[in-house]
């Protein structure tokens, strides 16, 4: 078992399994089981970690070190993503995005070794706007081959291992026939006979890749690396027209073309290639007419063994002989003396002439003209005007684009109208060829910036704005305005939409029933929502608890949106208690009899006509001696 396996690494990176093994580095499959590091915690990551016999090379570590640095500044979606490097004594390691999917390799070996055309030109496109985006920002791949591609199930690429083959050539010298370079088959002819290497080193594996997609087989092949490796320097492959003649012919001579076996008659850039890539698409019966140049080997470098260069000594008796010889052709020098008198005459004729010549146009003055305006007239119409079929001018004609003049229109001139010239000057017309018309490129899941320059260098001008596309990375174009393929004119804008993440104008209300009024106070500021008003209401839960909400839970709502709240005032209280009715009566009765006598009155009030008989009686004579006794007394 793998002792890596179950570890993490610095703390961070727990390895789960081995996904893959190569020359130079295992690779594993790895989850982020801490905060804190360059991805959210739980993603799952890919770790390819340097060999335990390499890690105590330390040019090898230096290298991989700043190689890991280079490739991890690299954004791009045909390229896999690098977010961690970590360079230890004991351990080496580099964390990528882990891709899902199967290498270009293995889908090629699934197809039978050969694929369409069209399938050709959209793996390759992808592969180029890679490399177009490593070479700008100064990184050479070095490894371009189908085993360092993944291919997803969308049918997008992902490059892998930027910088790493420049490592691994330490590791993959030719030292012997059975030494194998691993990229021998798509390596370029400087590399294999281990020179400096360029971009242009890629693209020579770059077409020896569309080689193998279009025809099913290598252009070089053998047993013997080391004679693959001679092959690529020295042999031509069998022509791709012959292997599969099925196959456009543009799209042939792109291919041979990436293959050159000097540099120099390679494309220029990646960017070029696709150029001509994108010309294949829209026309594919398209023919391009290159220029080759002719690789010159010095001959005594190829014929002149070393041995001939040495000095020959030879017996005093020889050299006599050779110095004889020479004295024997005094006549050696006369036909350099009869060379350069001819040249003395040829030169002292042509003096004459034009001296003469110069005196006959003493002679004939001519006049000076005003020069006409011949700006918006065709070339019919300049030739017909007077200055023109006169003589008196001589026009030299250019072409130009231009927005402003219809096409076969004059819309420049040198010297221009109004100027004094001698007869016969010469006058410099340029007339218009119209509008110039550009094709607005596929720019989707481009690098801003790499967006921006190739429609620059069409010369339309640029207006970047953002929108949101989950489905495209931040900072990579989604579409452009006019839409990809369209004419428009040089000088048009160009809206180019790039993808921003999403920002959130709505959260979801959290549920606040059960907390006290603090407690949601604070939940609603880390939702980005306030507190709104608070209302107090009798209920069962304790004092100070909140018992409903508005808006409720789980509904949406605007950010800073202020959510009210109820709060319980606890229990409701128990109401006071009455006086009892019979009491009350029984004291209105006794009180209204006793007044009753009092003012000899024979009725009492009406609350004590409930009395019983004996009752009434006996108030009635009792008021009655009262009242006499107070009349007669006042008299």
């Amino acid at each position: 078992m793998d002792n890596l396996i179950g570890k993490t690494l610095d703390g961070l990176y727990t390895i789960r399994e081995l996904i893959g093994t190569g020359g130079m580095a295992n690779v594993y499959k790895a989850v982020v089981t801490a905060p804190g590091g360059p991805v959210p915690e739980g993603t799952v990551v890919a770790v390819k970690v340097l060999r335990q016999e390499l890690m105590h090379d330390a040019d090898l570590v230096r290298r991989f070190k700043n190689e890991s640095k280079a490739i991890s500044l690299l954004n791009h979606p045909n390229i896999v993503k690098v977010y961690d490097v970590s360079v230890s004594e004991n351990l080496q390691y580099i964390v990528m995005e882990c891709v899902e999917g199967m290498t270009l390799r293995e889908y090629l070996n699934e197809r039978g070794g050969k694929i369409t055309s069209r399938e050709t030109v959209h793996f390759i496109g992808q592969i180029l706007r890679a490399l177009d985006h490593a070479h700008r920002n100064g990184v050479v791949h070095r490894d371009i081959k189908p085993q360092n591609i993944m291919l997803l199930d969308n049918g997008q690429l992902r490059m892998m291992d930027f910088g790493i083959a420049r490592i691994s050539r330490a590791e993959n010298q030719i030292q012997n026939g059975r030494k194998a370079m691993g990229s021998v088959h798509y390596i370029s002819p400087e590399q294999a006979r281990g020179d400096e290497t360029d971009p242009k080193s890629d693209l020579y594996s770059v077409g020896v890749m569309m080689y193998e997609m279009l025809s099913g087989k290598l252009p070089f092949d053998a047993d013997d690396m080391v004679e693959v490796a001679r092959k690529q320097i020295t042999d031509d492959p069998k022509p791709l027209a012959e292997l599969a003649p099925e196959v456009p012919l543009g799209l042939v001579q792109i291919t041979e073309r990436a293959m050159a076996k000097l540099p120099v008659n390679r494309y220029a850039s990646a960017a070029e290639m696709l150029e001509a890539l994108d010309a294949y698409v829209r026309d594919p019966s398209i023919t391009f007419d290159y220029q080759y140049v002719k690789e010159e080997v010095p001959e005594k470098a190829v014929n002149e063994p070393m041995a001939e260069k040495r000095t020959i000594r030879r017996p005093p008796e020889a050299q006599k002989t050779r110095t004889k010889a020479k004295k024997k052709k005094p006549g050696a020098f006369m036909p350099v003396l009869l060379g350069i008198t001819a040249a003395f005459a040829l030169a002292c004729a042509a003096l004459c002439w034009v001296i003469l010549s110069d005196s006959s146009n003493i002679m004939n003055k001519k006049a000076d003209i005003v020069l006409s305006d011949f700006s918006g007239m065709t070339q019919d119409e300049v030739n017909a005007s007077p200055q023109v079929a006169s003589g008196q001018v001589v026009v030299n004609w250019e072409q130009e684009y231009s927005n402003d003049y219809a096409a076969g229109h004059v819309y420049k001139q040198s010297p221009v109208a109004g100027r004094t010239v001698r007869e016969g000057q010469s006058v410099t017309l340029t007339v218009s060829l119209g509008v110039h018309y550009v094709t607005v490129p596929d720019l989707t899941n481009y690098v801003q910036a790499d967006g921006e320059q190739q429609l620059k260098e069409l010369g339309v001008s640029v207006l970047v704005t953002q929108a949101v596309d989950e489905s495209v990375a931040a900072g990579s174009i989604i579409r452009t305005d006019p839409a990809a393929g369209s004419q428009v004119a040089a000088g048009t804008t160009v809206v180019i939409y790039v993808s921003r993440p999403q920002v959130a104008t709505t959260t979801k209300v959290p549920s606040l029933i059960g907390m006290n009024v603090d407690d949601a106070r604070t939940l609603l500021v880390q939702k980005k929502l306030g507190l709104g008003g608070q209302t107090e209401q009798y209920s069962d839960q304790p004092v100070g608890t909140i018992i409903s909400q508005s808006p409720g839970e789980g509904a949406s709502a605007k950010l800073n949106t202020r959510v009210s709240v109820v709060v319980s005032a606890g229990p409701e209280p128990a109401p006071e208690p009455e006086a009892p009715s019979e009491s009350a009566s029984s004291s209105g009765s006794s009180g209204g009899g006793w007044w009753s006598g009092l003012f000899g009155s024979g009725s009492s009030s009406s609350s004590s006509t409930a009395a019983s008989e004996s009752s009434s009686a006996s108030s009635g004579s009792t008021g009655g001696g009262l009242g006499d006794w107070w009349t007669s007394w006042l008299g």
